[in-house]
């Protein structure tokens, strides 16, 4: 890869990762997000990325970002191995900062340290009218 595409990647990856956050109450853990931009630029430009939708399944039939993978958070318990560790793993549903916080940590305890969660969820990625699939 030419060093440019290198500083680009770089620089875009670094702006696109909000710094870890935190619930007021201090009851859920740390996540670390990704802007629905940023993974829009990822899909487009055909950069390994492995997209989860936390949502039921019905939610996911019904319209979900090009090539997502259908976990339930309901099923994430039994389910988490059809994950992958590696490439980038992001990480939506329709939820709480706190429901994708668990889903995020839950993932962590399981030695998962390539994900994070998509900021705005499903809604953020929907209301900027990115392209669904059915």
């Amino acid at each position: 890869m030419k060093r440019g595409h290198c500083v680009a990647l770089a620089l875009a990856a670094g702006l696109a990762l909000t710094p870890a956050a935190q619930a007021a109450h201090g009851g859920a853990p740390s996540v670390a997000f990704t802007e629905p931009d940023y993974l829009k630029w990822l899909i487009d430009s055909r950069q390994p990325v492995v997209v989860i939708d936390l949502r039921p399944a019905a939610e996911y039939a019904a319209g979900h970002p090009p090539g997502a993978r259908s976990v339930p958070m309901a099923e994430l318990d039994r389910r988490f191995g059809e994950i992958p560790t590696t490439p980038m793993v992001v990480l939506y549903c329709r939820c709480s900062i706190e429901e994708a916080a668990t889903a995020y940590a839950f993932l962590e305890t399981r030695g998962y340290l390539n994900h994070v969660v998509l900021q705005e969820g499903h809604d953020g990625w929907a209301r900027r009218r990115f392209p669904l699939v059915k």
